[in-house]
């Protein structure tokens, strides 16, 4: 069994080819609603957007779930990461897309702690409870059992940078080097 990621491009594979191979290209509502959450669970948006557009109007029409999928795609492209979290906590998904949306936002939640260990020094905590479509409470829990620091008094979490985020940022000597690297490939 391969990872979350693996078995997501694999049924995005499969319903790709369902589409191709359907009669008029068209797909039952339930299909698109599937696609379109795998694509924004493997963050890709481009191809989110591509296929809300092809997809026929009557469709987009009798579908809510459908609808609400492209609320949270939405967002996503907007990088409202408060607007996603409340698109997806604003529908009662189907047993076919529960999984997928559920999946996606602990994604999207890891990926927004993530953001901000590497990003910043210090941060609100109503900021970062509305990010995360957390309770303020909630959040400073989750943050605290990651070893973050808080401050009561100005309300304010101090995230601890992983030593994962620690290696993958370059040194100023490394860093300058791959930009000259960069410059002479472009001219030459």
């Amino acid at each position: 069994m391969g990872t979350s990621t693996e078995v997501a491009l694999s049924r995005i594979a499969i319903l790709e080819n369902q589409e191709l191979e359907s009669p008029k290209g068209i797909l039952p509502a339930e299909l698109y609603c599937e696609l379109l959450a795998l694509y924004l669970l493997t963050n890709d948006l481009a191809n989110a957007k591509f296929l809300w557009k092809r997809i026929p109007a009557d469709v987009k029409s009798d579908s809510a779930e459908l609808k609400a999928v492209w609320e949270v795609g939405k967002n996503a492209w907007q990088q409202n990461f408060a607007g996603v979290h409340t698109a997806l906590d604003s529908y009662d998904w189907s047993e076919q897309c529960r999984p997928v949306m559920s999946q996606h936002k602990e994604n999207l939640r890891e990926n927004c702690l993530n953001m901000i260990a590497g990003s910043y020094t210090s941060v609100k905590i109503t900021y970062l409870a509305q990010i995360l479509g957390l309770d303020k409470s909630t959040a400073l829990e989750l943050v605290k059992n990651r070893g973050w620091e808080y401050s009561e008094e100005k309300e304010i979490v101090k995230p601890m940078k992983t030593k994962q985020i620690m290696e993958c940022k370059p040194k100023n000597e490394e860093h300058l080097e791959r930009l000259t690297q960069y410059i002479l490939f472009l001219e030459t």
